[in-house]
């Protein structure tokens, strides 16, 4: 049919094509607006569960210092520990009231239920701050300190999978928004790790010692820490086109804490490696560290400021861009429905013939059915190609057959001895030079073995090549039968035989005496209608003493192998060191 007759088809069908455009479109588009509304709201909870670890940290610093002061507890000291509760538990508060707001879904239940858990061991942590705080100064065990400290440090961690489960809902439903959430979690993780690092020192600045060695360790790991997050935060906040606001708020902490801190660590850090002479208590070291440290939730809070604003912007776009949607997808569908139905019938047709020609070709098969052509046209054109192609893969594949079957006998004839079907001396090689590399690695001894049938050419002239044939033959049997798993066997040349064995000398000797018995059992049909024995002269030499050289072991080897012959054949001789050395 010509693609003019088609035309009042066409016009037919696209009233129903207009009305399902236009549902899927503001379908879709309330869809993309409901995620973008989620990611806000994941934003403003995000922000709460940031606040909520915030004053978990915040309330460290006051512990800290009440930790190291004296007991009773000044007036001043008790004040700042209470309001520093008080406001964490109202951030817990807020925040498990968000959480409940949106506790339909199992994720939300999961978060709530782990706030719970962090909630209770923040319970846990206060009592043992409390019961120290009981205790006279001098009192109060290292130990003990270091326990409450990590007590109130192990609180915040719990709430990760809450703030991650808001980090995922954010970006997913806004994926611009990756960068400023992802920042500002960064940032209030590296906010926790530089208080992590000022409580690692509370307990030496208490007792005013210098760092056991398993502070020192945990304040370099912590110090690292912060290293990889400060370039982590710097990564997002230095993106071309930042907002201002959070190029300062990051020059901000770079200038207070990265800067102005490092004389005040260096000082501790100093202290602490020598004499544990600090110079002042926990309590004057947060009144001092902390304010550059807090200008972390600063900037935490410009990339949340941030994200909002993306939010928000990404919202009017898409509300825009849903009502433009709906008004070009009328126009749209006209076309849309017309190239449809052309494309189904004079190409997209043919073309899925053609495609599982074509997949037929991938897995190998040649003779997928191809369509008829409707016209001679380009798609015409096509199968005709993709016929000829089936024609040239089937002469392909029978040629790769042909070839593969070639290489592989040619593979097997350069590693295989043509008579008794052993390696030969090239395949043993390659294989004794890969045992020998592992054996260094390992360490595991090896043993060279090296034997000669005796008197084969007496054997050879008097029996003849048959009968000597017939011989090599049945040693090779012997060596198949009485070699291990893990060892190698070749025949090395004429009627010589080589064996890297896997063991030490006892274990090489003892499997060269079973080998020499055994070859002493093989019998050999002569012309004459009789049976003939053979004998063998085995020669062993051991990496241990001779190193693990592949050309050393079998020289002093046959060394020992012609000792055996000289010594009245028949035997095993192991191989003398003779001040040898790898």
């Amino acid at each position: 049919m010509r693609l003019r007759h088609l035309l009042p088809l066409l016009t037919l069908t696209l009233g129903l094509l207009l009305t399902s455009l236009l549902s899927w479109r503001v379908n879709q588009g309330w869809r993309i607006a409901q995620a973008a509304e989620r990611a806000e709201a994941a934003v403003v909870q995000l922000g709460v569960a940031l606040r909520a670890a915030e004053m978990v940290s915040r309330e460290r610093g006051p512990t800290n210092g009440a930790l190291g002061a004296v007991q009773p507890p000044t007036p001043a000291v008790v004040q700042a520990l209470r309001e520093a509760r008080d406001r964490t538990d109202l951030a817990w508060r807020v925040f498990g009231a968000a959480l409940v707001a949106d506790a339909n879904a199992a994720r939300e239940r999961e978060a709530a239920a782990r706030l719970q858990d962090a909630g209770e061991a923040l319970a846990q942590a206060r009592a043992a701050v409390d019961r120290l705080l009981a205790l006279p100064l001098d009192a109060r065990e290292p130990q003990a300190i270091r326990s409450a400290v990590a007590g109130m440090v192990a609180v915040v961690p719990m709430l990760a999978p809450a703030v991650e489960l808001l980090v995922h809902d954010a970006t997913q439903g806004l994926p611009r928004l990756s960068d400023a959430v992802q920042g500002a979690r960064l940032t209030a993780e590296l906010r926790e790790y530089t208080g992590l690092l000022g409580s690692h020192f509370t307990a030496p600045l208490a007792r005013r010692e210098p760092f056991t060695p398993a502070e020192r360790a945990a304040i370099e790991r912590t110090r690292g820490r912060i290293d990889q997050l400060r370039a982590l935060v710097e990564l997002r906040v230095r993106l071309p086109g930042q907002d201002p606001s959070v190029v300062r708020g990051w020059q901000m902490v770079e200038e207070h804490y990265f800067t102005g801190a490092d004389e005040l660590l260096g000082q501790v850090m100093a202290a602490g490696q020598t004499d544990g002479a600090y110079g002042m208590d926990p309590a004057a070291f947060a009144a001092r560290y902390v304010p550059a440290m807090n200008t972390l939730f600063g900037l935490r809070d410009q990339l949340l400021v941030q994200a909002a604003a993306i939010t928000q912007a990404e919202l009017q776009k898409l509300r825009t861009r849903l009502q433009w949607g709906a008004s070009a997808s009328v126009l749209l569908l006209a076309l849309l429905a017309a190239t449809v139905v052309v494309l189904y019938r004079r190409v997209l047709g043919p073309l899925r013939g053609v495609t599982l020609a074509l997949d037929g070709l991938t897995r190998g098969d040649f003779n997928a059915p191809l369509p008829q052509p409707r016209a001679n046209d380009e798609i015409a054109a096509v199968i005709g190609a993709v016929a000829r192609l089936q024609e040239v893969s089937r002469d392909r594949q029978q040629l790769e057959a042909d070839r593969q079957v070639m290489i592989e006998q040619l593979r097997t004839q350069s590693s295989t001895d043509f008579l008794t079907g052993l390696p030969n001396r090239r395949a043993f090689v390659e294989a004794a030079e890969r045992e020998l590399a592992r054996a260094r690695r390992s360490g595991n001894p090896l043993v060279a073995v090296l034997l000669d049938i005796d008197h084969f050419k007496q054997f050879n002239d008097r029996y003849g090549h048959n009968a000597g044939d017939h011989a090599l033959l049945g040693v090779a049997q012997t060596l198949r039968l009485t070699l291990r798993a893990g060892d190698l066997v070749a025949r090395y040349g004429g009627e010589e035989f080589v064996l890297l064995v896997q063991g030490d000398l006892a274990v090489g000797l003892a499997f060269a005496e079973r080998l020499r018995a055994a070859i002493a059992q093989v019998r050999v049909a002569t012309p004459d209608g009789g049976l003939q024995g053979v004998s063998a002269s085995l020669g062993v030499a051991d990496s241990p003493q001779f190193g693990l050289l592949l050309d050393a072991l079998l020289l002093r080897a046959d060394e020992a192998m012609y000792r055996a012959k000289a010594l009245g054949r028949d035997q095993v001789v192991v191989a003398e060191s003779l001040g040898w050395a790898s």
